[in-house]
């Protein structure tokens, strides 16, 4: 069996809450700013479909015999002038995952290559995405994938 990958589907919200469930539990476990649990993942779901809808975006599911094994949700942004003309239009993805049991296994890549189409097909000429410090494999994923990095965003928690 081939793993296909298409747009998300009313019917796919709980297996794509389950994948979220383990994106925020995986970032939980890097940064004591995240937070999870099924309320998360379903937040998480919510602000997606939200930006994917005012936004113009989309969001996909990996799919292997009837079952999601990733998750994809993107979404159009523009940057201000401190970039080139040419980038500041650009695809941000929101949130990728894979299932647990199927990483590294060339999902995420797929669904990269997915997030690079629908760039392409929208004129941006650049995708843009957010990795949490210490998370060394999507890195390694990303990089692979032709990203390279951009900034990095700091926190001072306040009193």
């Amino acid at each position: 069996m081939s793993i296909i990958h298409r747009p998300m589907r009313h019917g796919d919200r709980e297996a794509v809450i389950g994948l979220l469930m383990q994106l925020a539990a995986h970032e939980a476990a890097l940064s004591p700013t995240r937070a999870s649990g099924p309320a998360t993942a379903q937040a998480l779901l919510e602000a997606d479909s939200a930006q994917t809808r005012d936004r113009a975006g989309a969001q996909f599911v990996a799919e292997l015999a009837g079952t999601c094994i990733g998750y994809l949700a993107l979404r159009l942004g523009h940057t201000g002038p401190y970039v080139h003309d040419d980038l500041r239009d650009h695809v941000l993805i929101e949130n990728i995952v894979v299932d647990a049991g199927r990483r590294g296994t060339g999902v995420g890549q797929m669904l990269l290559a997915q997030a690079e189409r629908f760039a392409r097909d929208n004129g941006c000429k650049a995708l843009q995405l957010g990795v949490l410090t210490g998370n060394d494999p999507a890195l390694t994923a990303y990089r692979r994938a032709g990203f390279e990095s951009l900034s990095i965003e700091m926190i001072k928690r306040l009193d």
